[in-house]
C-alpha cells in the first residue's frame, strides 16, 4: 500500500520537477521561497559550494547543506545525503559535482530513485558525469556567470521546486 501511494508522487516520463512537456504544466502559485525546504550536497570544490550557498541565501533560501569534501568517499557520502534528504521529505534536492562511475551507477540510480518516488525534485549543480536516466533528475544547472542568458541559482531553483516551465540544461550564475 505504502509502495503505491509512493508510485502517485512519481510522473511516468519525466523527472520530478521536469516540466519539458509544455502541455502538461499546471500554472499554479508555489509555496514562497522562505517555505521552500532546499538541501545542497556539495561538492569537492568547498569554494564553490560557498558560492551556491551565498547565491541560495541571497535569494532568500535557508539551504540545508551537507558537505562532502574531506570525507573518505565523496560520491558515497553525497548518495548518503540524497536518501537521508528524502527522509526528510524536502521539497528539493541539489547535488554537487555528481560523477557517476560504473561502480557507483547503481548506487546513484537507487538513490535518486528513492527520491523520485518520494515526490522530491532533484537538480545537479556541475555535475562531472550525469546518471544516464534523465528521469532521476529534473535540470542539470551550469554556473556560468559570463553567459548573457544565465539566470540566478535561486530563480532556477525556484523554478524547478515549482514545477513551473524550464530548460533541461539551464545556465545559472551565482553573482
Amino acid at each position: 500500500m505504502l509502495a503505491a501511494s509512493l508510485a502517485a508522487c512519481t510522473p511516468p516520463n519525466g523527472a520530478v520537477g521536469d516540466t519539458q512537456s509544455q502541455d502538461s504544466a499546471v500554472a499554479h502559485i508555489g509555496p514562497d521561497r522562505a517555505d521552500t525546504e532546499v538541501a545542497f550536497i556539495g561538492s569537492q570544490d568547498i569554494d564553490a559550494d560557498g558560492l551556491a550557498l551565498d547565491a541560495l541565501e541571497q535569494g532568500r533560501f535557508k539551504p540545508i547543506y551537507i558537505p562532502v569534501t574531506g570525507t573518505v568517499d565523496a560520491q558515497q557520502t553525497a548518495m548518503q545525503g540524497v536518501r537521508d534528504m528524502t527522509q526528510r521529505k524536502v521539497d528539493i534536492i541539489i547535488v554537487g559535482g555528481m560523477d557517476v562511475t560504473d561502480s557507483n551507477r547503481d548506487d546513484w540510480q537507487a538513490a535518486l530513485r528513492s527520491a523520485r518516488e518520494a515526490g522530491i525534485a532533484v537538480a545537479l549543480l556541475d555535475p562531472v558525469h550525469a546518471p544516464e536516466d534523465g528521469k532521476l533528475y529534473a535540470a542539470t544547472l551550469t554556473v556560468d556567470g559570463r553567459k548573457d542568458d544565465a539566470i540566478p541559482l535561486a530563480d532556477a531553483v525556484m523554478t524547478i521546486s515549482n514545477n513551473d516551465p524550464h530548460e533541461r540544461d539551464m545556465s545559472v550564475t551565482t553573482r
